[in-house]
Parts: C-alpha cells; sequence; structure tokens
C-alpha cells in the first residue's frame, strides 16, 4: 500500500498534532507499506524524522524537485515546490501515487488554499481520511463557498477523525453540518516510563506550564494574571513556562507587568518530560482552545495533578475532583477559582495524581500508530463500499 500523509502546519516545525501522523508512518514503514509525507515548512526536527527518513520516508518539504543528501545528518530527503510558499508539493503527490491519503490538520476548518491545492491536485479524489486536532466552537464560522467546500472535504472523507469525542460536535456545529463517518482516535505520548513519578519535596508549590508560547490557543496569559490575584501573591509558589513561539517576550513582560518575575521561569523548549515531573507539582494548562492535549495526558501518567479550562476534549480526561482541577470558561476569574480550589486541596494532590495516572493508562492507546495503520488498511480493503454518498464525491469543486 503507498500510503501520502499531508501535513498543513506551516507555522510551527512541530507540534502535537503531527506526533498521529509520525507514528503511522513508522508503523506502515515497519509493515512493509511506502510512505510519503508533504509538510509545509522548511524546519523540521531531526529528531522527529531522521529515524523515518531512515526507514524508507519520503519526505516532502519546500524547495526545488530534486532529491539531495544532507550529509550532516545522513538523511535523504525528496524536496518538492510549494504553492505559493506555504502549501505542501501536491505535484510530488501526484508523483507519489498513493492508494490512500492520510490528511492531517491542525485547525478544524482549513485554510481556502490548502484545498484548492488537494482539489487541483486531485487528491481529494483518491481515499482519504481526515484528521483534525483542534477546537474552537466559539470562533467566526466559515461563510459562503468557503464554508460549502469545507463540509464537502469532510462529507467526502472516507472517515473523519479527532482526538476527543467532544471536538466532533464542535466541529458539526461551528459547520452546521453533520459528519457521517467520524471515528474517535487517540494522539501518542512522548514518554516511554508510563509509571507514576513521586511527589517532589520542598515547601514552594512548583507549578509547570507546557506547551507552545502560543497565548491565542494556550492562554499562558491567564495563568499570570489569575496568579497575580492578592491572595496568590501572600503564597509560596513558582511557576516555569515550557516550550517556544511567538509569544514568549510578551509573556515575559506579563510577568514584569504583574511583579512575578522573581517567581516565574522560561527554562525553553523541553524533551524530557519526566525530568519536569520530577520537579515540579502540578500542571496549569489554561488553554483557550484544545482537542487532548499530550502534555495534560503525559502529566496525568506521570501522577501529577492538573488545573485545566473546560474546552475541546480536555474535561473527558480531567474529572473535577478526583483528577484535577476544571475552570469552567478560559477566562481569569474562573480559573483563578479553579487554582484556588487546588490550592486548598494541597495536601490531596499526590492521591490525585495517582487517580490520574491510572485514569490515564485506562484511556490511552497503547499503539495509536497501529490503530491509525488498521484505519487505512480497513478502508483499502472496503474499495467502493467505503465511499461516502454519491452527494459528497470529488469533496471540493471549483
Amino acid at each position: 500500500m503507498r500510503i501520502a500523509i499531508i501535513s498543513d502546519l506551516a507555522r510551527f516545525a512541530w507540534a502535537g498534532c503531527e506526533e498521529i501522523w509520525a507514528a503511522l508512518a513508522s508503523s506502515a514503514l515497519q509493515a512493509g507499506h511506502q510512505v510519503a509525507a508533504f509538510l509545509p515548512r522548511r524546519e523540521v526536527p531531526q529528531a522527529k524524522v531522521q529515524p523515518l527518513v531512515s526507514a524508507g520516508l519520503e519526505l516532502h518539504l519546500p524547495g526545488s524537485s530534486a532529491a539531495f543528501v544532507d550529509r550532516t545528518r545522513n538523511v535523504s530527503w525528496r524536496l518538492g515546490d510549494f504553492i505559493a510558499g506555504l502549501l505542501p508539493s501536491f505535484a510530488g503527490l501526484n508523483r507519489f501515487a498513493p492508494d490512500v491519503i492520510w490528511i492531517n490538520t491542525g485547525e478544524p476548518v482549513p485554510e481556502p488554499q490548502f484545498l484548492s491545492g488537494l482539489r487541483k491536485s486531485g487528491a481529494l479524489n483518491r481515499p482519504y481520511v481526515a484528521m483534525f486536532h483542534n477546537s474552537y466552537l466559539f470562533t467566526t464560522p466559515p461563510e459562503g463557498a468557503h464554508r460549502d467546500k469545507v463540509v464537502r472535504y469532510y462529507q467526502g472523507a472516507r472517515l473523519v477523525l479527532s482526538p476527543a469525542d467532544r471536538t466532533r460536535m464542535e466541529l458539526e456545529h461551528l459547520l452546521a453540518a453533520k459528519l457521517p463517518h467520524y471515528r474517535t482516535i487517540r494522539n501518542p505520548v512522548n514518554i516511554a516510563d508510563l509509571s507514576e513519578i513521586p511527589m517532589p519535596g520542598g515547601a514552594a508549590v512548583r507549578i509547570a506550564s507546557i506547551g507552545r508560547m502560543y497565548t491565542v490557543s494556550k492562554g499562558q496569559d491567564i495563568l499570570l494574571a489569575a496568579l497575580a490575584a492578592p491572595e496568590f501573591r501572600a503564597r509560596d509558589w513558582q511557576v516555569s513556562f515550557y516550550g517556544s513561539g511567538p509569544h514568549v517576550e510578551h509573556l515575559r513582560r506579563l510577568a514584569r507587568h504583574y511583579d512575578l518575575e522573581p517567581r516565574t521561569a522560561f527554562p525553553g523548549y523541553a524533551t524530557d518530560i519526566r525530568k519536569i515531573w520530577a520537579d515540579h507539582h502540578i500542571l496549569a494548562l489554561p488553554s483557550r482552545n484544545e482537542s487532548a492535549p499530550l502534555v495534560l495526558v503525559e502529566a496525568m501518567l506521570c501522577g501529577r495533578p492538573s488545573v485545566v479550562t473546560d474546552v475541546g476534549g480536555v474535561a473527558e480526561w480531567v474529572r473535577e475532583p478526583d483528577t484535577g482541577f476544571v475552570s469552567s470558561a478560559a477566562d481569569i476569574g474562573p480559573y483563578r477559582a479553579a487554582l484556588e480550589r487546588a490550592w486548598s486541596a494541597r495536601s490531596q494532590w499526590g492521591a490525585i495524581g495517582t487517580r490520574a495516572s491510572r485514569a490515564a493508562l485506562e484511556r490511552m492507546d497503547p499503539d495509536p500508530g497501529g490503530t491509525a495503520l488498521k484505519i487505512l488498511e480497513t478502508v483499502m480493503a472496503q474499495g467502493d463500499a467505503a465511499k461516502p454518498a454519491e452527494r459528497y464525491a470529488g469533496a471540493v469543486s471549483s
């Protein structure tokens, strides 16, 4: 089977939503399938893609159409042309001639140029599954012709996937349309050791906020504003913001604005998740939008309670007061109240973390790459029987 993977993530080198296609590629290559990935950016972390390329992945990135070898990293890449410098190489997609396509989008509503590129390449006339990750219930809905194209894109897929049950309802609400072919699939976690980590000692409460420094979605500014309340100023705590992104400097300025700079740290991007949780007591995740964030699942597996917002599929993982604390909204007041409830239950954090670890182990998929591959194998085995209704054929029209 020839499997093409297309991602629309262009603004960041890597994000949690990329882990599922990487796991799929790994499982498919091990099973002897041919796999090509089409990514819309030049910068891709070598630690993520080099093992896949070494295993046989054909990697298409923006640039010339010639293949070259990066001898400093011993990686062979086949580079493809971008459309308007923003989109994967759809010309390369035609040359690869996939049997089935996995389309991976970070946002629930793909950009017009992305859908246009898929249509012009003929990709949407091939069997494809469409996976989206984030959820935006309270956002401006797509309008007019673009809305209709997005609806046909999803309804033309053999299967629509996301990491959380709630996101299906929210996407149907946003589009005012049904998604008749839908399934929830869990993302991989970035830790091999799934055992619980003992709570660290020390008098100060150490809070970790982990994620892309992009306040529009991750809401780290909400956390700083909540911690600036008088009741929290009088308490002994420290907060570390792990990650990188366009809003690091804004968050540093915000910490100074609230006179919290001595109690905040910005260690940058970290790869050793278990080391973070060996030194921190609780996760703060004040997101404005999410689906099923990996940092939450990883914190739970390590035995840590969390203070989260009720967005996307977060509340499918965290149940207050059993496994964490849930803010009713991604806003300063409700999040401050959730932090206060968490603080009042400090003596129970160890037990809450243990329950969180057990709950995450029960919900997680131990082999999400294998699950994704089985989905594609089932799509191919069903053949024409798996095709959506005739009225959705072609997915995106001119």
